[in-house]
């Protein structure tokens, strides 16, 4: 099975899409979809702003503090809970009703502990995002090769080398994705928190450009989102998943 994406196959994706945003946004009107040359437009206006540039810059602090908190929270209970047991029932129910509870709870939540700022927005996106890298971590742990574990064992490798040389090889497919999975839905729940609890933002953005029917501004803002997703999806997670993978492809099955 050929794993890797064609490049010219999503080129034409890319072009299916933007040519049906153009269809809907003549369909439908500049007030509800502008075309993509006019949200374009506006974006280049935006970024003329000192202010949408510190907007931006505040945005993309919080999610990578939320991202990179649950994934380091996420990823360190997983290892415990898979190699102890009783670890791992001691954190199924905090996991299940984390995982449970619908996301605005946690916003209001948060917005009566924290009150309304960056520090909500942070502490939303780790409680909603770390039980699921927790659960693949987990999962991914309990499936690894039991040989190779055991080798492990026998030869008392020390802590650090299993994780370098069993774990993270092992993990680095359902890691790498849950953490992919976390970034996109953290950049939904950071800019989530911040419309309903920040005065500061993308989200901010967003909530002034929605009251002032501004529609290319919020089609604008969300091209900033896709792009941020993109630039680390290409540039740091699929990296990461090579060079832990790298064993994988020395060997040739990949």
């Amino acid at each position: 099975m050929n794993t890797r994406t064609d490049w010219r196959w999503g080129a034409l994706g890319i072009v299916v899409l933007l040519a049906g945003w153009q269809a809907g946004a003549v369909l439908l009107g500049p007030l509800l979809m502008p075309t993509p040359a006019e949200a374009l437009r506006r974006l280049a206006d935006l970024f003329a702003q000192a202010a949408f540039r510190a907007d931006l810059t505040a945005t993309l602090l919080r999610i990578g503090a939320g991202v990179g908190m649950a994934a380091f929270g996420g990823v360190a209970l997983g290892l415990l809970a898979a190699l102890d047991h009783r670890v791992r029932g001691l954190l199924e129910p905090l996991r299940w009703v984390l995982m449970a509870m619908p996301p605005v709870v946690i916003v209001l939540l948060a917005m009566l502990w924290l009150g309304v700022g960056g520090p909500t927005v942070v502490f939303m996106t780790v409680l909603v995002l770390a039980p699921a890298i927790y659960v693949n971590t987990v999962k991914g742990m309990l499936t690894l090769d039991r040989g190779l574990v055991q080798m492990a064992q026998v030869f008392r490798f020390g802590p650090w080398v299993r994780l370098r040389h069993v774990y993270l090889p092992g993990l680095a497919g359902p890691l790498c994705a849950s953490l992919l999975t976390a970034l996109c839905s953290g950049t939904r729940i950071a800019l989530m928190a911040e419309v309903l609890g920040a005065h500061d933002g993308l989200g901010a953005v967003l909530a002034d450009a929605g009251s002032a029917f501004d529609s290319a501004g919020i089609y604008a803002v969300v091209l900033v989102a896709l792009a941020a997703v993109a630039l680390v999806e290409f540039l740091l997670l699929q990296p990461l998943q090579h060079r832990l993978t790298g064993w994988n492809r020395e060997s040739g099955h990949d």
